[in-house]
């Protein structure tokens, strides 16, 4: 299975975006990233809403919630039906964002964390709510998950594999996922996906600094990085690069 990850925001220094600009960089991902699957970080409700109006995709599910200005959250969509809405019994809106989705395609049956993560609410009465920010988002929703599927995974029939898949906003290097956050997951089964270079960046900061903020790790599946997108294609498009990954068992 394809599956594409972007956080596809708009471009840096323009953080209006256009909305019709934003259908024409989905337009783009799907002609020049082939896949079955595309998972979206950091777009609206509303963006979301045009996609599935447009017929860009025939299937579009979307999650944010009220915590922050713009209503963005994240999106998954694709052309063939293999995945479930949320899984609502699973989901644990504290975590902003690790939303879980249940993929069904060909021999695969796994659940997909679509990631996210956040910094503190603007909101100011959710002030004194206690949340978790931007990676320890991801390591406390994989205990908070991985604990509830222990306990529940049987009655619900879940499936034993997992993909973790998105902008987890490191801003660290590569050496941060083989030393420190690869090995803190490590103990939940998950190992990150084949093809991780030691000079793989995927986000480019204002300053033109860059980082590695977006990746995809697996559990009781096999992953390879099949693509990375270059920043000079997407510098009027989005601040990070898609990812095109292949997933199997």
């Amino acid at each position: 299975m394809k599956i594409v990850s972007w956080n596809c925001l708009g471009p840096r220094h323009n953080k209006n975006y256009e909305i019709e600009k934003w259908i024409d960089n989905i337009n783009w991902l799907k002609e020049n990233y082939a896949a079955d699957l595309y998972v979206i970080q950091e777009c609206s409700k509303l963006q979301a809403d045009l996609v599935r109006k447009n017929g860009t995709f025939q299937y579009v599910a979307w999650y944010g919630d009220d915590l922050d200005y713009f209503m963005r959250g994240t999106a998954i969509l694709s052309d063939i039906r293999c995945f479930t809405e949320r899984e609502e019994f699973f989901h644990n809106p504290n975590f902003r964002y690790v939303v879980p989705y249940r993929i069904q395609f060909e021999d695969l049956d796994f659940i997909l964390f679509n990631v996210w993560t956040k910094a503190k609410p603007i909101n100011k009465e959710y002030e004194n709510r206690a949340y978790f920010f931007y990676e320890n988002n991801v390591k406390e929703a994989l205990r908070y998950y991985m604990s509830l599927h222990d306990s529940f995974g049987k009655i619900f029939e879940m499936p034993k594999s997992s993909l973790l898949i998105g902008d987890f906003n490191f801003g660290k290097d590569v050496s941060y996922i083989k030393e420190s956050f690869g090995k803190e997951i490590e103990k939940y089964g998950f190992s990150a996906a084949d093809g991780l270079e030691d000079n793989l960046n995927t986000y480019i900061h204002g300053d033109d600094k860059m980082y590695l903020n977006d990746y995809c790790f697996v559990q009781n599946l096999k992953s390879k990085l099949l693509k990375a997108g270059s920043f000079s294609e997407i510098e009027k498009r989005s601040d990070h690069v898609p990812l095109l990954f292949d997933v199997g068992v």
